[in-house]
């Protein structure tokens, strides 16, 4: 690699990068897509900082600081801090790329941008079809399928997939140690580097994280209609304002679906096989995704779950 990256796997898509780099054949618009917690946004950060800096990437620069910090003028972050990215935002970040640059790229990174309703969308596209000069748009998605087909042959497209358990094994191992919850956090992040570190460096994420894991367990395992109607009606009191229990609900069960279906080829005594077939946990995979989509819409959310959840008694 010509550069440190400082990230978990994903060579193939870095080594790609590094070439267009090297010749000069930069995109105006990227959007690398793939799950949760792989490390998209993060790659995009570093790329960008490669992109501004004069000095190689040399990290210590004031091009490099500024971007660190986040406070670099010509480079417009948009984290997902969990809200959606409405028409006035886009008309100010619009607004911004027309100004005139003083670094070598105006560069602009806008993290899960399904988060923008299909109106924002649209406003986006025209920055796209014409961009400011040397503007580059560095996207990233974890829905790829709620952005709109004209933004998505816009722009240049990196796929990410998660990251094979041994290589996140062995950089966790480097990084912290001995651990005694390691085993255990390789199995729930499920090939997420940004998420084993999260887990491994906050106690607190680890318990809530094994707490919801093992009751999805349950929920598959056994057939309690009754307290999963009551796990349902906890997320749909209030008691969850901020949907973080929800989201963490629905990540949490997607996950653990993967790896079900991963193990089903595996492991033909699979404790869940006496309950459901592979084509059974597809359909429920397939469900779950649903069931989070008509949420997403404003559909009645207690509804929305319990028809879910009858789905899993057998």
């Amino acid at each position: 690699m010509l550069y440190k990256w400082d990230i978990v796997g994903h060579e193939q898509q870095l080594t790609q990068l590094e070439r267009e780099i090297e010749t000069g054949n930069i995109s105006h618009a990227y959007l690398f897509s793939g799950p949760k917690d792989v490390g998209k946004f993060r790659v995009a950060k570093i790329f960008a900082n490669i992109l501004q800096c004069p000095n190689n990437f040399c990290r210590r620069c004031k091009d490099c600081q500024l971007i660190q910090s986040g406070t670099h003028p010509d480079t417009i972050m948009m984290p997902d801090t969990g809200g959606s990215i409405h028409i006035d935002e886009m008309r100010e970040l619009i607004r911004k790329t027309n100004l005139t640059a003083q670094s070598k790229y105006r560069l602009v990174l806008i993290e899960n941008i399904e988060r923008m309703p299909i109106e924002a969308q649209n406003s986006f596209l025209k920055t796209l079809e014409e961009p400011p000069g040397r503007t580059v748009f560095i996207l990233t998605s974890t829905r790829i399928n709620q952005v709109l087909p004209t933004i998505l042959s816009r722009v240049r497209t990196y796929d990410f997939s998660n990251v094979d358990d041994p290589i996140l094994e062995g950089y966790l191992k480097e990084k912290f140690g001995g651990h005694a919850d390691l085993p255990e956090i390789i199995e729930i992040a499920q090939g997420r580097p940004g998420l084993a570190i999260h887990l491994m460096q906050d106690p607190v994420a680890m318990g809530e994280q094994r707490n919801v894991y093992r009751q999805i367990d349950f929920f598959l395992k056994k057939n309690d209609l009754a307290q999963k109607f009551q796990f349902v009606e906890s997320l749909s009191k209030g008691e969850d304002a901020d949907g973080k229990a929800l989201e963490l609900f629905f990540d949490t069960f997607s996950r653990y679906l993967r790896k079900v279906l991963f193990d089903y080829m595996r492991h033909p005594d699979h404790p869940l096989k006496p309950r459901f077939s592979l084509k059974e946990i597809t359909d429920l995979f397939e469900s779950l995704e649903k069931t989070r989509y008509l949420i997403d819409k404003n559909v009645n959310l207690k509804l929305a779950l319990e028809n879910f959840f009858l789905q899993t008694e057998k």
